[in-house]
């Protein structure tokens, strides 16, 4: 009896450390997968004159976009700012130089655009390119 309840507990410890083993499956380090990446939805509204007492305005709160999706990798998955096109290559060097001075910024796979970066960017449409790496 006891020969027959050792045998079964053990068989079901094997099944489980089977099932565990089968059910892990290990990411390439260094794996990135980036080919359905997108925005959902593809742009940001961003406003020039807000009503003062929003909280946006009295918080100072920037607009963000949401998540990049369609991102696989090992993590950390990093994205940077590689380029943008505007309507002139004015508007391309203004938003670049906001980039830099960090009123612009990639982080976590959502673009922040601060509100002095809105004050001083002309209307228009600009595509961002991302890079991402891990």
């Amino acid at each position: 009896m006891k020969q027959t309840k050792k045998g079964i507990v053990l068989l079901c410890l094997m099944v489980l450390t089977i099932g565990f083993t089968a059910s892990c499956s290990k990411m390439d380090v260094g794996y990135l997968r980036t080919a359905g990446a997108s925005f959902t939805p593809d742009s940001i509204n961003a406003f020039h004159n807000i009503d003062p007492t929003s909280d946006r305005a009295v918080n100072n709160l920037p607009f963000v976009s949401t998540r990049i999706q369609g991102v696989a990798g090992t993590n950390p998955v990093n994205f940077e700012l590689a380029g943008v096109k505007a309507g002139s290559p004015e508007q391309e060097q203004l938003f670049l130089k906001l980039c830099r001075e960090g009123e612009i910024s990639v982080a976590g796979g959502l673009v922040v655009v601060s509100l002095k970066a809105v004050k001083q960017l002309p209307n228009g449409r600009y595509r961002l390119s991302l890079r991402g790496d891990n």
